[in-house]
């Protein structure tokens, strides 16, 4: 073959790539959505990842609530960032939808964004064949004490969960973490005559049993400043003595950041699809 027509025919593959490439980056990207509350009230702003192909049959269902200075847009922080790339193309393939509504900038899933989470279920569920039995969450820091706090509130509505640095024990965190008290007892209605039963309300820690038919995941680092890595630990220990499912993985020398989950994203959609991982050869 001529010098002149390999380089034709390279070109032609390297367009190919490129198109393919931009194709998949196409297919990455959210669609935004307003779904109706439950009561009437304002829509929730969605961003939507949809499955990769759609499944003829049922579908399952990925949550994502973001932690504190995040938001559901494309590009803030979320689950449509660099670091869950690989995770969201998985999820994607198995026929999973993805959905990270916006619930406020703190709402440490009070009970306004528990009917907003239960809206957005309910939507998926009617308008595209998702699976009520196959609803998952997947939260990080504030998101992730978040996707707890909703299981916890909706019993055997979650078949799984991930919970990326979440704080188990708030009567504690807050201690440790006085900064973040107002946002907290701000959502949820606390004061000062109320705190200690409306703490240890919002706790997972002292609500083992309500998860005892949810599938938990645990990523945590070793580092983490603003949630210690006892929050996990703590949580984890107790759930194994309750008879629970639960996995956790700590990182040694990792902190407060997404790019704990880099290496972890094949795990994660293990763990979130795991009736849809394709049996071994």
């Amino acid at each position: 073959m001529k010098l002149s027509s390999l380089l034709r025919y390279a070109s032609v593959l390297l367009l190919f790539a490129f198109s393919a490439s931009a194709a998949d980056d196409r297919a990455a990207e959210p669609v935004i959505r307003k779904v109706p509350a439950l009561d009437g009230g304002a829509h929730i702003l969605c961003s939507v990842y949809p499955p990769n192909p759609v499944p003829s049959g049922k579908a399952g269902l990925v949550i994502h609530f973001y932690g504190t200075g995040g938001s559901s847009k494309p590009g803030t922080y979320n689950i449509g960032r660099p670091p869950y790339d690989d995770l969201r193309r998985l999820l994607a393939a198995r026929g999973c939808w993805l959905v990270v509504p916006t619930l406020g900038p703190l709402p440490w899933m009070n009970d306004a964004a528990c009917k907003q989470v239960d809206a957005v279920i309910a939507d998926m569920v009617q308008h595209e064949n998702v699976d009520p039995t196959r609803v998952h969450l997947f939260g990080t820091s504030m998101g992730g004490g978040s996707s707890l706090i909703y299981t916890m509130r909706r019993p055997n509505t979650i078949k799984s969960l991930v919970a990326i640095f979440p704080m188990t024990d708030f009567t504690q965190w807050l201690e440790e973490m006085p900064r973040y008290r107002p946002g907290v007892e701000g959502a949820h209605a606390i004061t000062p005559k109320n705190r200690e039963a409306a703490l240890r309300d919002i706790s997972p820690i002292q609500h083992p049993e309500a998860f005892k038919t949810t599938a938990i995941f645990l990523l945590h680092g070793d580092k983490d400043p603003i949630v210690p890595l006892h929050h996990s630990r703590d949580f984890a220990a107790l759930l194994r003595k309750k008879g629970c499912e639960v996995t956790l993985r700590e990182v040694v020398g990792e902190t407060h950041r997404d790019e704990i989950a880099q290496t972890f994203q094949q795990q994660l959609a293990d763990f979130l699809t795991q009736e849809q991982k394709a049996p071994p050869q």
